[in-house]
């Protein structure tokens, strides 16, 4: 009896192992061909349009990004609703067992409406959708194995971690993020499978893409001082007092889109878009997840005014991006903030008279400010040295993210994912009570 029991173990271990990898081969795969279509249908745009007459580039590039937008409203609302947004609240409500399900269909429809959104130049990030379409292939292996409830919801999680760890090339993030984020707990039956199918995913990633770091830091000799950790100290505080605003923001332009009845949910992203494209004709560097943007802040492309447009730009149509429903995430544009007000702060205070490097506080207000609005500053300082390659800097970064996500509690801030999911339960409670009057 005891040899059977060992037997029946070692077949369930195969059979998880097996299954497991498999949703990280599927979201690993799926998470670079997203990112691949994203950059290349970005970039062929702004090839076309940067050489096109002023006057024709004024008209045609707006009329791209709305047409853009207005593709990925059609797709989400006539066929997956639940695509919309980023996909991390959707996907949270999945594994808390809140009556949704993933659908296979969800999973294509995702992947093109983001394609169309921010490819065109969105002012959105691409990892939301990522994390949904990672959660779809573990619905996908799931359903092919013809399992359901913990096992299903294993899967599940793996495939949203694992397609994080993909797409920042940063595993022990996305190993994290499950536990901080989509579960809000650390269960030791959840470690195993996320793991095996995270390392699987990023070992595709880096097989296809290169073993780099997501953003190329320039060498940096310098080290933090007394002045730096000073620093570090008011960039905490000043991201902690921004990201509350910025997740405020994102609520009102939810709202604000909600309330626009008489116009069909499949036309707002459109009307982002548009928004978005006249904007981009101005300030081109708030198009898109803000990959560009943070690569040419790191080599000092920029003056500080500059720096401070695009961070107000930013700032402001990030929100609307989002708010009208638009399948993109806030996770890249949170960190592109993160890295701006970190320069604009280092800078100024190097006005004042201190000596402290704009790169490294850069780095370092990418994690503070992920920590404020998110709420989740264990997994914003390992995704930071994982994607920056910057561990040395790890114990500024775990400062100013444990300040920013201090002043957020101060300020009585609910991690946005979760308030995200609470406001949606709100609207639709409302809708029914307006339904049945």
């Amino acid at each position: 009896m005891k040899k059977i029991k060992e037997k029946l173990l070692k077949i369930t271990y195969g059979k998880t192992i097996l299954q497991v990898v498999l949703v990280g081969l599927l979201s690993g795969l799926i998470a670079v061909i997203f990112k691949a279509c994203i950059n290349n249908l970005f970039f062929f745009i702004q090839k076309i349009v940067s050489n096109l007459p002023i006057v024709q580039k004024i008209i045609i590039f707006p009329l791209i990004t709305t047409s853009g937008g207005l593709i990925a409203g059609f797709l989400i609302y006539k066929f997956a609703p639940e695509t919309k947004g980023s996909g991390i609240p959707f996907v949270k409500m999945v594994i808390a067992r809140m009556g949704n399900f993933i659908r296979v269909r969800s999973v294509f429809i995702k992947f093109l409406a983001g394609v169309a959104g921010i490819g065109t130049g969105m002012s959105l990030g691409r990892e939301g959708p990522s994390v949904q379409l990672g959660a779809g292939c573990g619905a996908f292996v799931a359903k092919l194995f013809k399992l359901k409830g913990a096992m299903q919801e294993k899967l599940i999680a793996s495939g949203a971690g694992s397609a994080i760890g993909a797409t920042f090339n940063a595993p022990i993030a996305g190993t994290l993020f499950v536990f901080e984020e989509l579960t809000n707990k650390f269960d030791s039956n959840l470690l195993f499978p996320i793991l095996i199918a995270t390392v699987t995913a990023s070992g595709i990633a880096r097989h296809i893409m290169g073993d780099n770091p997501s953003f190329a830091i320039p060498e940096i000799s310098n080290t933090l001082n007394y002045e730096g950790l000073f620093v570090c100290v008011v960039l905490g505080i000043v991201a902690g007092i921004l990201g509350v605003t910025f997740a405020k923001i994102i609520y009102f332009n939810n709202n604000f889109f909600e309330k626009l009845t008489k116009i069909p949910n499949w036309l707002k992203p459109a009307i982002a878009g548009f928004v978005v494209g006249v904007i981009g004709l101005f300030i081109p560097y708030v198009l898109g997840s803000g990959n560009l943007a943070i690569e040419a802040l790191l080599t000092h492309k920029f003056s500080l005014i500059t720096i401070i447009v695009i961070f107000i730009a930013k700032f402001l149509i990030t929100p609307f991006c989002f708010g009208s429903g638009a399948a993109g995430g806030i996770f890249l544009p949170m960190l592109m903030l993160g890295a701006f007000l970190g320069y604009i702060i280092a800078s100024l205070f190097n006005l004042l008279g201190f000596n402290v490097d704009p790169i490294i506080i850069s780095m370092i207000g990418m994690g503070a400010f992920l920590s404020a609005v998110a709420r989740t500053p264990i997994t914003a300082v390992v995704m930071v040295f994982e994607m920056t390659a910057g561990y040395k800097f790890i114990l500024p970064i775990m400062l100013s993210a444990a300040i920013a996500d201090l002043i957020a509690q101060k300020l009585n801030h609910k991690p946005i994912y979760s308030k995200l999911i609470e406001n949606s339960l709100k609207h639709s409670e409302t809708e029914i009570a307006n339904k049945t009057k």
